[in-house]
């Protein structure tokens, strides 16, 4: 997992925007760690690939997600969305952008729990998600839910992985969710008294974010709102805005491993415990 979050971070990617060379590397590695792991893709997406146009079909900007799933045991026909952005804000001619944190973090969280998904069996199938263009407006999830392979109503919960690598002073990993879902609070507080670290139930309503003298909604702040907006619950983990977010800082020397692993294996009780314990859940409940 430490081994993909430097590949995705390093120089080589070039901080991963959408439609640039090193964007293109990281969906070619992506690509080839869901196949190494043993992923099925849909037909409607053959080799992982969907593409898509953006900010409309008609557009000429064109992103790329990466889409491949596990089959479940018990409720094969009902699916978990695990999903993490993985294009970030590319280079300057002085800078690179390397988004180590935002979000090869969540990426190669992401390719951990896909490995350990095929190893055990899980009662639900699982859908794992590398999305693009997330930075220019969640476009590569709004594609994903626009297009789905399965039916919408068959995805009982997205669980959102963005910005795992960093936790504070206070090792603060904080989880999101759909408002009214009893089930999902109780999730968190289950897997918060089991987890390594300090697991908090939302984060605050909104960040002021002062580089850029704006509040962050972080109901919206991610692919999760795309989900969201369709009636699909979901359940986002992130670590919060720190002073190297959209930086050149923002690079794998920079990364709180132990934070990161801690909030990598949160991610798969969590997972698990949705498995287990609350699904389904219906959209319409």
């Amino acid at each position: 997992m430490i081994k993909d979050l430097s590949i995705l971070s390093s120089v080589d990617m070039a901080g991963r925007k959408t439609g640039s060379v090193g964007n293109f590397k990281a969906k070619t590695f992506i690509q080839s760690r869901f196949q190494e792991v043993g992923l099925t893709h849909f037909t409607e997406y053959p080799e992982y690939i969907q593409k898509f146009a953006y900010p409309k079909p008609s557009s000429g900007s064109q992103g790329i997600n990466i889409v491949g799933w596990v089959k479940g045991g018990n409720f094969a026909h009902q699916f978990i969305v695990v999903t993490a952005h993985y294009d970030h804000l590319g280079a300057t001619a002085r800078h690179v952008y390397y988004g180590a944190d935002d979000n090869a973090s969540g990426v190669a969280a992401l390719l951990a729990i896909a490995e350990k998904v095929t190893e055990v069996d899980l009662s639900h199938s699982v859908i794992f998600l590398a999305t693009d263009a997330e930075e220019k407006g969640l476009h590569g999830a709004k594609a994903f839910v626009s297009h789905l392979p399965i039916d919408k109503h068959a995805i009982t919960l997205n669980i959102n992985l963005d910005m795992l690598g960093e936790g504070g002073r206070r090792n603060r990993l904080y989880a999101t969710f759909s408002r009214g879902k009893k089930q999902l609070f109780h999730l968190v507080n289950n897997v918060a008294e089991i987890s390594g670290l300090c697991l908090l139930v939302d984060h605050r309503k909104s960040q002021r974010f002062n580089r850029f003298g704006k509040h962050v909604n972080w109901r919206k702040a991610s692919d999760h709102a795309a989900f969201s907006k369709v009636g699909i619950p979901y359940l986002f983990l992130g670590g919060g805005i720190h002073k190297r977010y959209h930086t050149p800082k923002d690079s794998f020397e920079n990364i709180n491993q132990r934070f990161f692993l801690s909030a990598a294996e949160t991610a798969w009780l969590i997972l698990q415990a949705a498995d287990k314990g609350i699904i389904p859940i219906h959209p319409n409940n």
